[in-house]
């Protein structure tokens, strides 16, 4: 199968709803600069380790899920804030009316890097009512970090599914505090969706797209999980759904 572009991968597990902008460089805000770069190197070069080892087959999905909580779990966020230069990407961030936007930032070349890094890290940002909405992926892995603001994070394991429904288990119904963070796989907690319930949310996100190359990637794979058919054992029926009428039903509440 070829390999599509990243930019391609990206758009593809945004969905075109998306207000999708791209930060060409943030060593032109003087990201990463002075001090601040021994500490952004560090979690560049461990993420880029372990996306390229899940990419090359010699880590699992679930295997990358943990180190990857891992890490950041120990990170300070002040740090990873100076590191993606939070200060400036927050001054002006979009708030579309129906749904997040989504920010991929690029680094400038680390010594030691590929030019091209194994995983793709992004600024995301929403406003109080709106919401990721729920949906899955298939052959791509990502990592969601609450950095500022608070929101309502649920989870849940894809056990089956249809052309037309996704049979889902609930695995996480919490509250986000800035530093909580959450992943998603193919193997575990394949969907997600987080609500805005502060005035403003900022979160950082990394991913990996199109981990086996001889299989297709998804995109979103958008879901009522509330609407659904509760079958016991904690399964729900869930109807599949076209990304319009996904922002409508979850977007704007």
């Amino acid at each position: 199968m070829e390999q599509l572009p990243r930019r391609t991968f990206i758009q593809n597990a945004l969905g075109s709803a998306l207000a999708f902008s791209l930060v060409k460089s943030l060593a032109q805000a003087q990201a990463l600069a002075g001090k601040v770069k021994p500490v952004a190197f560090r979690w560049l070069a461990e993420v880029e380790e372990m996306s390229a080892a899940l990419k090359g087959g010699k880590l699992s999905h679930a295997a990358w899920q943990q180190k990857v909580e891992e890490l950041f779990g120990r990170l300070a966020l002040p740090d990873l804030l100076r590191s993606i230069d939070y200060t400036n990407l927050s001054k002006a961030p979009l708030f579309p009316e129906d749904h997040e936007s989504a920010l991929p930032l690029e680094f400038p070349q680390v010594e030691g890097l590929p030019e091209e890094l194994a995983f793709v890290p992004m600024f995301v940002a929403f406003k109080k009512g709106r919401a990721i909405v729920p949906h899955g992926h298939l052959n791509m892995t990502s990592m969601h970090m609450l950095i500022d603001g608070q929101v309502h994070a649920r989870h849940y394991d894809r056990r089956e599914q249809t052309d037309t429904h996704l049979f889902i288990e609930p695995t996480l119904d919490a509250t986000f505090k800035p530093g909580d963070l959450s992943t998603v796989s193919d193997e575990r907690n394949n969907i997600h969706w987080f609500k805005a319930t502060s005035n403003t949310v900022f979160m950082f996100n990394v991913a990996v797209f199109g981990i086996d190359k001889s299989r297709g990637f998804s995109g979103r794979e958008y879901i009522d999980p509330l609407g659904g058919e509760k079958l016991g054992n904690g399964l729900i029926r869930a109807r599949r759904l076209e990304g319009k009428e996904a922002f409508k039903l979850y977007g704007n509440t």
